[in-house]
């Protein structure tokens, strides 16, 4: 079983500790004192060993900084940046700097570096644009146009690459952005005593965006929307409201027919028919009544995600309401004593059809009609952001403290207020990226892997879902030469939420340093050769709640049923 509150632990090999290449174990300091020499000013260009300085002056993690040009076509670490290595977690955290002589202000530090230039370093300086003109510059014009324009380009990015993006992110936003560190600069974080209000406030701005993808991912990604969803979408906020004649006609069209089919059903007099026939028709009557409760399920679970579309209650919420639970359930029972008093199979048939078509009239409009369901949806999600950005304007520092704390909020009420999850805001979830692989997502399957044990091989198989078999609650793993900038593995052990292990096994029985973290992961990428593991990389929480939080919050891959209930019973 996975305990409530899993702790991330590394265990280090005590003899390779002590002699990890057969000579004596020196201090950082000894080696710092006697190499200082040959360290970062020796591997590293003007530009980076002032982001060195930069990060050693601001990162307060108490975490000895390694940085890495990347131009540098070195394979090894130098014995300083070993002994540092020893020092540092696997958690990938975020580095937001003014620096711009290196044409990056966006940092992605993992345990093996802190100066990862990510391959989606175009789509964060976004962030840093964004960040730096709401927070430090308040240029709220400038920063309405940054997040416009990168909410637009996370709405068409495909679905690998936004996991990718999100999943970093979400490493610097964990813990109310306690893995996110800022540059100490009057253009950007003005003194120490500000790093905790900037951190917060990044989240919240942050969570203007993740919300607006939610909604895409309910409305345009599960395929949820409707003419009466679409209908708001394109009309709030704007002068001209003439497509309402079509939520009109809908509305009208559905409730008049199911009307009809009520009178048709209380004018009726009871029948008697064939024995034999009759329980056909009964038959066939519960399977559709089944049916139409099957399409009426998903609007009753995704009430709240509904009502977060319209912003709370209002004419097109209650008309939605009626016509998606109301009118189905109507039917349901209306419907099935039609059905069970046909005259023969084929009249049984027609009316079952007949009534589950009913219910699908708002949801085939949209495209009878023309509607660009994606333009309308989008050009909704930035107007909203725009909308929640103002909201955030008029937050003060106390307001914010209580968001994030999650105490209450009566004292003010704000548009964003409303459709936010906060519940889910600063959640514990990090990347972790277990080899020193910065990848180019055109070319790389970013995916949750299952894993699957066998007696002929195991499996690590990637999937476009989540199921049960990608759940993990530990890995343990070695290295092949941790001296390497970009080290392979030997040895790999995999302990599944099931309870089953699988273990992969390239050292031909050679001890090396060991390192192990506990809680609850997802493998999104891994390559191997015949002779060692070349790529690994995990997400994960502390616990198995934070990552169902977390999977929901940020929009990443599906969850089936089965891994849900796994995550609900291990939390």
């Amino acid at each position: 079983m996975l305990p409530i509150q899993a702790q991330i632990k590394i265990t280090i090999d005590v003899e390779k500790m002590i002699h990890p290449y057969e000579k004596a174990f020196e201090s950082t300091a000894q080696i710092a004192k006697r190499e200082f020499g040959n360290s970062v000013s020796s591997h590293a260009s003007n530009d980076y060993r002032k982001l060195h300085d930069i990060m050693e002056a601001n990162c307060r993690e108490n975490l000895p900084i390694i940085v890495v040009d990347p131009e540098e076509e070195r394979e090894e670490y130098n014995t300083v940046e070993i002994a540092s290595l020893r020092q540092r977690d696997f958690k990938t955290r975020i580095f937001i700097s003014a620096l711009h002589s290196t044409d990056n202000s966006f940092w992605v530090r993992t345990h093996h570096t802190d100066s990862t230039i990510h391959a989606l370093s175009e789509t964060f300086s976004y962030i840093e644009d964004y960040f730096e003109a709401a927070y430090a510059r308040k240029s709220h014009i400038a920063a309405k146009a940054t997040v416009t324009a990168g909410l637009t380009e996370l709405l068409h990015m495909d679905k690998d690459e936004y996991c990718a993006f999100a999943t970093i992110m979400g490493s610097g936003l964990s813990k109310n952005g306690s893995s996110t560190s800022f540059e100490i600069d009057k253009a950007l974080v003005r003194s120490v005593k500000d790093i905790e209000i900037a951190r917060h406030r990044l989240v919240i701005l942050m969570d203007i965006i993740f919300n607006k993808i939610i909604i895409r991912r309910f409305l345009i990604d599960e395929d949820k929307v409707n003419i009466f969803r679409l209908i708001h979408c394109q009309t709030k906020g704007q002068r001209n409201k003439k497509s309402f004649i079509y939520a009109i006609f809908s509305f009208m069209l559905q409730s008049c027919m199911v009307f009809f089919v009520t009178a048709q059903v209380l004018l009726t007099d009871s029948v008697e028919r064939d024995p034999t026939l009759a329980y056909g028709l009964y038959s066939l009557a519960t399977l559709g009544s089944i049916f139409g409760l099957f399409a009426l399920f998903p609007d009753l679970v995704n009430a709240r995600t509904v009502l977060r579309i319209y912003g709370g209650f209002g004419p097109l919420q209650m008309i939605d309401f009626v016509v998606n639970v109301i009118l189905p359930l109507v039917l349901v029972f209306i419907g099935w004593y039609l059905v069970s008093i046909q005259d023969n199979y084929i009249d049984a048939v027609i009316m079952t059809t007949a009534l589950l078509f009913i219910s699908e009239i708002d949801d085939q409009l949209p495209a009878l009609v023309g509607l660009n369901t994606e333009v309308i949806v989008g050009n909704f999600l930035i107007r909203e952001a725009k909308i929640d950005y103002n909201a955030y304007q008029g937050l003060s520092d106390e307001d914010i403290h209580k968001m994030i704390g999650g105490g209450e909020n009566d004292d003010y009420d704000v548009e964003m207020q409303k459709s936010t999850n906060a519940s889910s805001r600063g959640v514990d979830f990090n990347d972790f990226f277990i080899t020193n692989s910065v990848e180019d997502h055109e070319n790389t399957m970013y995916k949750p892997f299952s894993v699957i044990k066998s007696d002929y091989g195991h499996e690590l198989d990637p999937s476009d879902f989540i199921s049960y078999e990608c759940l993990l609650q530990s890995v343990e793993w070695r290295y092949t030469d941790t001296s390497k900038i970009k080290p392979t593995l030997s040895y790999l052990r995999l302990v599944k939420m099931t309870g089953s292990v699988v273990e992969i096994d390239f050292s031909n029985g050679e001890r090396g340093e060991s390192f192990r973290i506990d809680g609850a992961f997802i493998i999104t990428h891994f390559v191997t050769s015949s002779t060692y593991i070349s790529t690994l990389r995990l997400c994960g929480s502390e616990s198995a709640a934070s990552l169902l939080k977390a999977l929901d919050y940020y929009s990443l891959w599906e969850l089936s049923s089965d891994a849900r209930s796994m995550l609900k019973k291990n939390k």
